[in-house]
């Protein structure tokens, strides 16, 4: 399969190293240019389970992509922020087979790749994989993980593609499996985001430090409850016991993980996904009517954080 992986901070590191590894044809882009340096010259760099790995693909920078490149799928992993811009700039590899794939973290990314792509060649997900940037040429990849992902439109030959993603990507080891509904899964997913990547951030610890803390299972109830009440006004049914369930399992799977969130704004100053994930749920309560004071002053007060780190 050829690839293109647009974004290459530490998760798009990890796809793109396994799915190379598993004798992919593999294109990484990336709009950082001492990242596209570090690729240029030392290739995708990483501590993979404790093993030192070092592999060579094609590296462009965002605006450097040649137009008369052909992939099977462009896998989208910049922030959040940085997304529409990326598929702007990726527009011209696109042909009439090429499908998006999007399994980063926040929720309604599918609505920024449906405003550029046809529907049915837009496939959603998440990944509950690690990935941590050491250095602009470096990456750590440990602990255990799985992804999952979905066609947006149901039908053929959606479904088929589909399924032959997720083939790619087990085959490469990065433990995927065939949703359902793709929607449902980011927003569960989201709660995960909501809570413990923004309260993790403002506390400046780890997940396993938060979850000793008395209050924890307080506040993530507290925050999954108002995902599920916008998920229900979209049209997706959480089961908040189960969502909370899935967030807690993290202390003991991944406790040592300081989550991406932590990794930009405390140790690299950079501005955070917050608008995506409980500022999603606070703008769209106030859409519908809904009270969220919760995600209302989480996003307050990562913002709020980032203005006095003056992060950028």
């Amino acid at each position: 399969m050829k690839v293109a992986v647009a974004g290459v901070g530490a998760m798009g590191t990890r796809f793109a190293l396994k799915l190379k590894q598993a004798g992919n044809d593999v294109t990484v882009v990336d709009g950082w240019d001492e990242r596209v340096a570090a690729l240029k010259q030392g290739g995708l760099r990483a501590n993979l389970d404790g093993e030192e790995v070092a592999v060579d693909v094609p590296v462009y920078g965002q605006k450097e992509v040649p137009h008369d490149l052909h992939f099977d799928v462009v896998l989208f992993f910049t922030k959040s922020m940085q997304l529409e811009q990326m598929v702007k700039d990726m527009l011209p590899v696109f042909d009439d087979d090429t499908l998006a794939l999007c399994l980063m973290n926040g929720i309604g990314h599918e609505k920024t790749l449906e405003k550029y792509l046809p529907k049915n060649r837009v496939f959603l997900g998440n990944t509950m994989w690690t990935a941590q940037m050491t250095r602009p040429d470096h990456v750590l990849l440990e602990d255990d993980g799985s992804c999952e992902l979905r066609n947006v439109e149901p039908g053929e030959p959606q479904d088929r593609r589909a399924a032959e993603l997720v083939k790619a990507l087990d085959e490469a080891g990065l433990k995927a499996r065939l949703l359902d509904d793709p929607r449902y899964s980011v927003f569960r997913k989201g709660c995960v985001n909501g809570t413990l990547n923004t309260l993790c951030t403002l506390f400046e610890c780890n997940l396993e430090e938060f979850g000793k803390t008395s209050h924890a299972h307080e506040m993530v109830v507290g925050v999954v409850k108002e995902f599920a009440a916008v998920g229900e006004k979209e049209g997706i049914h959480l089961d908040v016991d189960e969502a909370v369930k899935h967030v807690e399992d993290c202390y003991r799977v991944i406790g040592a993980h300081y989550p991406s969130m932590y990794q930009d704004l405390i140790k690299n100053n950079r501005r955070t996904e917050i608008d995506y994930i409980n500022g999603y749920v606070a703008r769209h309560g106030k859409k519908y009517g809904l009270a969220t004071p919760l995600c209302d002053l989480l996003t307050a007060e990562l913002h709020t954080k980032e203005e006095l780190q003056n992060a950028q």
